[in-house]
């Protein structure tokens, strides 16, 4: 009786765990184009409409990252967005650490690493190119 008992257990917390994978295709795409090196580590799904007016970022997340570690930001949209998601980093200080958007040129990258100096709360704020409207996922992880 008790490894009928046993057995139930394992069955129903097997259940479990297993209907908490994620089954965003989206997230899933954006974690295997982080390479097999990235281990996952949080994601931010973003939706926005149509910005008002260009220039201020509208999606603010904060984050902990630690010092001499690597850390890959991945961005991805889905096939209905106007715009590209783009990600700008900011220390404690308000200054850009990193971002995905290069203004000189105007291009876009789908992910950048940085090697963070500092440990410490940062400020990760996300945006579709020109303030238009779309929905993707921004992926944090950690490559070795």
């Amino acid at each position: 009786m008790k490894k009928y008992y046993v057995a139930l257990v394992f069955l129903f917390t097997t259940g479990i765990l297993l209907s908490g994978q994620s089954t965003d295709p989206l997230v899933s795409n954006c974690l295997s184009a982080a390479g097999p090196y990235a281990r996952y580590l949080k994601d931010f799904r973003i939706q926005l409409g149509k910005a008002a007016s260009k220039g201020e970022f509208r999606y603010k997340a904060n984050m902990s990252l630690w010092k001499n570690t690597k850390y890959r930001f991945s961005m991805c949209n889905s096939d209905d967005s106007n715009g590209q998601l783009i990600l700008n980093i900011r220390d404690d200080a308000n200054k850009i650490v990193l971002s995905s958007f290069d203004e000189k040129t105007g291009k876009v990258y789908n992910y950048v690493d940085l090697i963070c100096n500092k440990s410490g709360i940062y400020q990760l704020y996300f945006d579709f190119t020109e303030g238009q409207s779309g929905s993707g996922v921004g992926v944090v992880s950690m490559v070795k």
